[in-house]
């Protein structure tokens, strides 16, 4: 497998400097190199992000996972330290925005959620290039992963980047959720806003609306300070 060239990673992270609050800052800079190389480098062989423009399309997704979790951490948590939640990434793709969280926040228990394994390989080896505890990879859909009684109500966090219909996921993603419980998702700015109760029981506790689409952070108990 060829390796990126060093000016499309530097491209990407000339981006995050740039960008307002110098993004980059916020991460370990060693991390944050290796995860940009890897996922150029095997996004020549596998389809893990758009290649046109790719360093382009990489700096914006990395932005967009700090921009949401900016959201979700100030509409839930209310301080300044990052909540010990163990968070389920549904649909991950290249670690979006799991994995980008994962380095932003140390304390998050991740679980990256695939269905194509060749993404959950390059997943596992950014895992163990820069030496992550507390995230795992596993290659599943939604509805096999929530099936395992083992998955039940374990996680405080679910989210879906990835622009959907979140009505079509609360069944199982409530089975995933202990409560209280938050279910985030992105909505592009022209879809219409879910109906709710989603599921029976998620309504809306916060929203965001920006060039980068809609945040919507969804609850299915009343509001408290934080997750137990």
């Amino acid at each position: 497998m060829s390796i990126a060239p060093a000016d499309d990673v530097s491209k990407v992270l000339g981006t995050l400097a740039g960008a307002s609050g110098r993004l980059c800052d916020r991460f370990d800079e060693r991390q944050l190199r290796r995860f940009v190389e890897e996922l150029l480098t095997w996004n020549r062989e596998i389809p893990l992000v758009s290649r046109r423009d790719t360093p382009a399309a990489v700096a914006r997704l990395i932005e967009r996972s700090v921009h949401l979790w900016d959201f979700v951490r100030d509409a839930v948590a209310r301080d300044a330290e990052a909540p010990r939640w163990r968070v389920v990434d549904i649909g991950t793709g290249a670690g979006f925005p799991g994995l980008v969280w994962k380095m932003l926040a140390r304390e998050l228990d991740v679980v990256l959620v695939e269905r194509r394994e060749r993404k959950v390989a390059f997943l596992e080896r950014v895992i163990a290039r820069l030496s992550l505890e507390g995230v795992s990879a596993v290659a599943a859909d939604l509805s096999e992963f929530a099936r395992y009684q083992r998955h039940e109500h374990t996680f405080d966090l679910a989210v879906m980047m990835a622009v959907t219909n979140p009505e079509e996921i609360a069944e199982p993603v409530e089975r995933l959720l202990r409560a209280p419980g938050y279910f985030c998702v992105v909505r592009g700015r022209d879809q219409e806003t879910a109906k709710e109760p989603l599921g029976g029981r998620f309504r809306e506790l916060a929203r965001s609306e920006s060039y980068e689409g809609r945040f919507l952070l969804f609850t299915n108990s009343a509001p408290i300070s934080g997750p137990a």
